[in-house]
């Protein structure tokens, strides 16, 4: 299969989720995982070039970004409610990374340093336990 081919299919499979909001959370094992925490929250969203915030019954309860400079994919728990909250990035035809905010809704955020090449089209969605996936948003590495 053409690689122009793969990436139509890919994106057509990307838009179809996201129309849906239904994609399994599986994590490629062959995903860079070197996780750390201390992100100011203002930092984050000064630098995402992709971000997109979960927004539920009027309150934002967590939000998921990526930074292109440094290839981070970021998690914010924005609410002490008890629910947890994931970010996910997916690139090259499926979801490759995902980072949980570990300490709830105190500072500071979370994120996952990634190796991405430059160029490369991505796309972030963040996930509240219970309450479900927000819309993905398309961003460059």
């Amino acid at each position: 299969m053409s690689i122009q081919r793969s990436m139509v299919r890919g994106i057509a499979v990307l838009g179809a989720a996201a129309a849906a909001a239904v994609v399994a959370p599986t994590v490629s094992s062959a995903a860079p995982a070197q996780e750390t925490g201390p992100v100011a929250t203002k930092a984050v969203a000064k630098s995402a070039n992709a971000g997109i915030c979960g927004k539920y019954a009027g309150t934002v309860r967590g939000c998921a970004g990526f930074r292109a400079y440094d290839e981070h994919l970021i998690v914010c728990d924005k609410r002490a409610d008890g629910r947890a909250v994931v970010a996910q990035l997916y690139w090259a035809g499926k979801i490759r990374a995902a980072v949980k905010d570990r300490n709830g809704a105190k500072n500071p955020c979370y994120y996952l340093d990634l190796s991405i090449a430059e160029g490369t089209p991505v796309y972030v969605r963040a996930y509240v336990q219970g309450l479900g996936y927000t819309k993905w948003d398309r961003g460059v590495a």
